[in-house]
């Protein structure tokens, strides 16, 4: 029997294709080719262009990012100068509030002596006694030097706890300073045993700050016992609201100097510093316009640009510019030390400067002009090609073309007819779906759509089959959903209201938040009152997440608080820890620990005893400083890891305003997409430059999870994260 010539779908679509693609062809040949050379003149005109544009954007965009370089140098060297002095002006701050109390309140600190000069006390720093030579009858001080004597040991002990302060001095209006310093020597005119005066009133330290009222820093002036150049921070003292004297502290410029000649920009770059009256302080450069000179106001200099920097500079603005020092172009950029009335600069050549962007325009321009010739190479190439194209298809298919017939859609039209019997069925009253069939296909074309629609009618029962299933499974996963939010409703409940918790005590306020990774966690915190006036704190962090970590959790957490509520009071923390190890450490198979952080807050005195059972340390506020720091901790081994260890305890005492902040590692251990964590210095960095001392404690720890929200973006949270904040008031009553 003759087999019949069996045309296959694939053969089908094909010949189909060939010929619709043979007369979309010829069209579209014809307007390609016409319109191929235009496009080529378009195309290397518009490369050129495109081209020319980005030499332009991208020099411009290197030289604006070379200056702004400079300029944030410039910005952190004046920074360091400045921090390099800021103990300075909290110390002398703090000596000229402690002399206005002595002169006010007299009667509160008892008379004591102090010594004049004695060579015998070169070397050490000593309280020295001087006079000034318009003192007739000294004897009549007497009772104010007596008096003011008892700043003696604050003088002493901040000279010698600072490696910046030189000398430190208290001077009367009345005639009389008390130094010190560890040079007693150079007290005394050449050849005499007798102290020389000392005219406290003629050095600019002591006239500016009488004149200005304030806190100030001089000029730098020569030290009048030739220890070299210095400047000197000087504030006013007062008794009773009256002007009584000054107090100063001076300081050698040798650090200053030494950030200047450490500040290398490139290979010609070099750091200078400028003063308010124009004239450069510090400069590595020996010689020339740019060399350290006091006498040389830059202001007035003959060269335009070097005046301009210069007026900017002394005007306290922040910036870059061109300039010319002789026959050199230099690019400059400073920033003010509005403390000190100076300013830094940072001077490069301008050749070193643009280096880097004239050879990137060099490496642009040249790729431009390469791209331009690849691309006209290759349009000649395609015009060429679909030239060659276009006439073999027309030869080709323009033969065969009549042959075709479209009469090979009408099974797949039938097969269209088939798929339509496939209904789906949704229940009103369930919201289900349900897949059924009417018909089986019954296709006999003995090609690829026989063999489609026999596939088909095994799909559709598989399909049905599958979805039945899927109601299984469907549920499953709905009931163990059901069971997680059930669970994480039940640990948010074990935790204490926070919102607020002692809504009737004023002697301290408390706030903290748990945030899981998953649906529930293995962080925790708990705070409870053990009588009035002791308050139990632990924030803990149970190995590993999940449903495992939870449930230790609140094992944790019911343990702690049974022995805290037994012995808190009666025994030391330490051992209330050591009990509690114990008991987790019994049939801990699955040989799970938490770390945790724990301790009791005695509210009449603010004394607070804590462990920490291998936890990250705490935070501290003090209010006087009104800044964090880190907490000194001793730490202990893990909880529920070994039984029988004894744990150390420490204490500290809190003030009225201090703060305690205690957290998780899942804070400091937060990624970002890149896998950075958040760390340490980041979270003492976002509590210090909150608004701490008037704060409330929910904004606070809102304040830490924008920081943390900042750092990690669109990451995913990698563990849970927990946070506690403690203020204490103290009874407000006492």
């Amino acid at each position: 029997m003759k087999v019949p010539f069996r045309l296959n779908i694939y053969r089908r679509i094909l010949l189909m294709m060939f010929t619709c693609s043979l007369v979309s062809l010829v069209i579209l040949s014809a307007i390609a080719i016409s319109s191929m050379f235009d496009i080529k003149e378009t195309a290397v005109k518009t490369g050129l262009d495109i081209g020319n544009a980005a030499v332009s954007e991208s020099s411009s965009a290197l030289e604006v990012l070379s200056n702004d370089s400079m300029e944030k140098l410039a910005k952190d060297k004046s920074h360091m100068i400045e921090l390099s002095l800021e103990s300075i002006k909290q110390n002398v701050t703090t000596v000229s509030n402690q002399m206005t109390d002595i002169m006010s309140n007299p009667e509160k600190y008892p008379h004591r002596s102090v010594a004049e000069p004695d060579k015998k006390n070169a070397g050490t720093i000593v309280p020295q006694l001087m006079y000034s030579a318009s003192v007739q009858n000294r004897t009549s001080l007497s009772n104010e030097i007596a008096r003011a004597a008892n700043i003696q040991d604050f003088l002493t002990q901040m000279n010698a706890s600072s490696p910046v302060i030189a000398s430190s001095y208290v001077a009367s209006k009345n005639g009389f300073i008390i130094m010190a310093d560890k040079i007693s020597d150079r007290k005394f005119a050449e050849g005499s045993s007798v102290p020389a005066p000392y005219e406290a009133f003629a050095r600019p330290w002591y006239k500016k700050a009488m004149a200005e009222n304030r806190l100030i820093f001089t000029d730098v002036v020569n030290d009048i016992h030739g220890g070299g150049l210095c400047i000197i921070c000087a504030a006013p003292y007062k008794a009773n609201g009256e002007f009584a004297g000054v107090v100063g502290m001076g300081s050698y410029l040798r650090e200053i100097n030494q950030i200047v000649l450490d500040t290398k920009v490139g290979n010609t770059g070099f750091g200078f510093v400028l003063n308010q009256k124009g004239t450069i302080l510090f400069s590595p450069i020996n010689g020339g316009i740019m060399a350290a000179d006091t006498n040389v106001d830059l202001r007035h200099a003959a060269e335009s640009t070097i005046a301009e920097m210069a007026n900017r500079m002394v005007a306290g603005e922040t910036g870059h510019l061109p300039v010319t020092v002789g026959s050199h172009n230099y690019y400059v950029a400073f920033a003010p030390m509005p403390d000190l009335g100076w300013s830094f600069g940072i001077m490069i050549e301008e050749d070193e400067a643009m280096a880097f962007v004239t050879k990137s325009r060099d490496a642009i321009q040249g790729e431009v002009g390469n791209l331009t010739a690849d691309m006209d190479k290759q349009l000649d190439r395609a015009i060429l090609y679909i030239t060659l194209i276009v006439l073999a298809f027309i030869a080709v298919v323009s033969y065969i073309a009549y042959r075709m017939a479209g009469s090979f859609v009408r099974p797949i039209k039938q097969l269209t007819n088939g798929v339509q019997n496939i209904v789906v069925e949704i229940d009103e009253n369930k919201n289900k779906k349900e897949f059924t069939i009417e018909n089986k296909l019954d296709i006999k074309t003995g090609d690829e759509i026989e063999d489609l629609a026999s596939s088909f009618n095994i799909m559709t029962d598989e399909l049905q089959t599958y979805m039945r299933n899927l109601k299984t499974v469907t549920a499953e996963r709905e009931r163990i959903a059901t069971e997680l939010s059930v669970a994480a409703n039940i640990q948010e409940s074990m935790l204490p209201k926070i919102a607020p918790a002692f809504p009737q005590r004023t002697d301290f306020d408390i706030y903290a938040t748990m945030d899981p990774a998953k649906e529930v966690g293995g962080d925790f915190y708990d705070f409870y009152l053990l009588d009035e006036n002791h308050l139990f704190v632990v924030v803990a962090d149970v190995s590993g997440k999940g449903v495992a970590a939870a449930l230790f959790m609140v094992i944790v957490k019911i343990i702690l608080k049974n022995f805290a509520l037994t012995r808190g009071l009666t025994s030391e923390l330490a051992s209330v820890v050591s009990a509690a190890n114990d008991q987790l450490y019994q049939n801990n198979d699955a040989m799970m620990f938490v770390t945790a952080f724990v301790g009791i807050l005695d509210l009449d005195s603010g004394k607070f005893s804590f462990v920490n059972a291998g936890h990250n340390p705490p935070l501290i506020y003090r209010a006087k400083d009104n800044q964090f720091t880190y907490l000194d901790v001793k730490r202990n081994f893990v909880m529920g890891g070994m039984d029988e260890l004894d744990y150390n305890g420490q204490e500290l005492t809190l003030n009225p305003g201090d703060k305690l902040f205690l957290y998780t590692d899942g804070v400091t251990e937060a990624l970002n997409e890149n896998d950075e964590m958040f760390g340490e210095d980041n979270l003492l960095s976002s509590l210090n430059t909150a608004d701490t001392s008037n704060i409330s404690l929910i904004e606070l720890l809102k304040h830490v999870k924008k920081s943390l929200k900042k750092h990690v973006q669109n990451a995913p949270q990698s563990d849970d994260i927990t946070m506690l904040g403690l203020s204490y008031y103290g009874n407000k009553d006492a």
